[in-house]
């Protein structure tokens, strides 16, 4: 019995020695949802030799971790190999560690502390936490322009604008402008945005009005801008920044432009956001007519029309039943207030295009008349590749000009955040996790079927080659931001961007299979685009759209489902 006991207190003594000599430490716990995999938040050799340290942000009282040598995720039984309090709930600020899986440490809640550095001596197996203050611009990456915003009281409320100003610190990075200064802030109205990123998130989004017309960043002149957070995004920012830039290479009339910034508010640094334009009626955004509210004249309340397809129900909504039963919302941005006439005019155009979707005849042109079906063909590409949950039922915009022979546009795209939230084998109508409204049916005439076809294969011929290198390059630019808005926000961190990149591509790739096993490659150096005449599978026309008997037989260019056909 002696000499085990002897035995056993060697083991024991010489637990910490023996792990003494592992190169690397990382941070376990609340930071990273006690994953076993993730090394995001990696311990730093101090220049003692000796001691590691990582700088974390204050946690309240979800400050739960542990500490794990490199060792332990190569090991059979990960938990056993840990850095650990003495004692679950462990709020000491200095001591001794004990090694294997024994208690965590919790970041008492201090009034004033902003971050704890938290330091440890593996060969003394000794601890240390330090309480610190970090000013705004110190807890910023320093790789972004950062904007500072003050208002004159808290932002709360979605529902009413807080006065305030507001600069941009570019930080004298290449290819970026300041906006004011310190000194000379511009005056703006600062509000909440958006339903259930505004109420479920503690990092919140955010809409501005500045006084007058700006630039920010180089992004097109106007007043209104908002603030995204992207709190929802697991995929490293990825969801709304390539659905945009998908956008752009389907050509949509407009797609709304993007900075990412790091923003200060009223002294608390709030993390990494995307500055991006609003959606409205102007020259440089819907570039159609603006019609006034109340408008009553029968030309003018022809257009324009900027509407949503909405999942949420507003005072400003146009609320209509779709011919398969299901509710067909739309929230009116311009016109806001409607008369009588205008409510009446919109309604009735919306009801006479529902009918004509929904037509038995799905060779009839009838709902051509009402919907533009290459904008449509262009803006429905995007929201596959992307795999949109919710894409036509909500934050799915859509506009009409002024005429009484003005189709609706669909565009500009916005919100991805239900983006790759579900398998990759099927198109966003079929059993969608939301619903979706128009789509499915629409899908179901071969003319619009050719449409699509057309524009995938132009679009896998001309512009996906280069979508890879714009996600290397997005995510390299917002890296180390990335890492700064996770210490600020530990539960919607995205540290790890080359793990969330690796995630988002694998999902882009599993969908862009399936859309090629469905929608075919890109047409072997033809240009792809699409003809009115080649409307029925199988069908052979002329380049002047004359219909063949059957396949041609001589040299030449033919019209073949819906793109141009070489034939030698």
């Amino acid at each position: 019995m002696k000499h085990f006991f002897v035995l056993f207190i060697a083991l024991l003594t010489g637990a910490g020695l023996a792990h003494a000599d592992y190169d690397a430490y990382y941070l376990v716990g609340w930071l990273n949802n006690w994953s076993t995999t993730d090394k995001s938040y990696p311990l730093t050799l101090q220049a003692d030799g000796q001691t590691w340290a990582i700088t974390v942000p204050s946690a309240g009282n979800d400050g739960w971790f542990k500490v794990a040598p490199a060792s332990a995720y190569n090991a059979e039984h990960f938990w056993d190999h840990l850095y650990c309090a003495p004692y679950d709930g462990c709020r000491e600020l200095n001591g001794t560690m004990v090694f294997g899986n024994h208690g965590a440490w919790l970041l008492p809640n201090e009034n004033g502390v902003k971050t704890y550095t938290i330091s440890i001596n593996p060969t003394t197996m000794q601890f240390k936490i330090a309480p610190g203050t970090a000013s705004p611009r110190e807890a910023c990456s320093g790789t972004l322009p950062v904007m500072f915003i003050n208002t004159q009281q808290p932002v709360t409320s979605k529902d009413s604008y807080v006065a305030g100003t507001c600069y941009i610190d570019a930080l004298g990075l290449e290819g970026y402008a300041s906006l004011g200064s310190a000194d000379s802030p511009l005056p703006l109205e600062m509000k909440g945005r958006g339903n259930y990123t505004w109420s479920a998130f503690d990092k919140k989004p955010f809409r501005l009005k500045f006084a007058e017309k700006v630039q920010p960043l180089g992004m097109n002149s106007n007043k209104h801008f908002t603030l995204l957070a992207h709190a929802d995004d697991d995929l490293g920012y990825l969801r709304n920044t390539v659905g945009f830039e998908l956008s752009r290479m389907m050509q949509l009339a407009y797609t709304p432009a993007q900075q990412p910034v790091e923003v200060v508010l009223n002294g608390d640094y709030i993390g990494l956001y995307m500055l991006t334009e609003h959606i409205r009626v102007a020259k440089n955004r819907v570039n159609i007519s603006e019609q006034a509210d109340g408008e009553t004249d029968p030309e003018k309340i022809t257009g324009g029309w900027l509407l949503e397809i909405d999942n949420y129900e507003e005072e400003n909504q146009l609320r209509l039943k779709e011919s398969n039963g299901s509710a067909l919302n739309f929230t009116c941005h311009s016109p806001e207030e409607l008369s009588s006439e205008q409510k009446n005019y919109m309604t009735d155009f919306l009801q006479r295009t529902d009918r004509a979707i929904y037509q038995q005849d799905k060779n009839s042109t009838d709902w051509e008349k009402f919907i533009d079906m290459d904008a449509l063909a262009r803006y429905y590409v995007v929201q596959e590749i992307m795999d949109d949950g919710e894409s036509f039922h909500g934050s799915c915009y859509l506009h009409k000009d002024r005429g009484t022979d003005t189709k609706l546009v669909f565009g500009p795209v916005w919100d991805f955040g239900n983006s790759f939230r579900r398998g990759h084998d099927k198109f966003i109508y079929e059993n969608p996790p939301f619903g979706q409204n128009w789509i499915g049916e629409i899908a179901r005439y071969a003319r619009f079927q050719q449409a699509v076809r057309s524009v995938w294969q132009a679009f896998l011929a001309n512009s996906y080659p280069s979508l890879d290198a714009f996600i290397d390059n997005f995510a390299a630019q917002i890296s180390a931001a990335a890492v700064s808005d996770g210490l600020r926000w530990p539960k919607y961190s995205q540290a790890n961007m080359s793990e969330r990149k690796r995630a988002f591509k694998y999902n882009l790739a599993k969908k862009m299979d399936f859309l090629r096993s469905q929608w075919g490659e890109a047409a072997n150096g033809i240009e792809t685009q699409w003809s009115e005449t080649a409307a029925e599978d199988g069908a052979w026309f002329s380049p002047d759209g004359r219909r063949l008997s059957g396949k041609p037989t001589r040299k030449g260019i033919y019209l073949h489902q819906g793109k141009k056909v070489l034939m030698k």
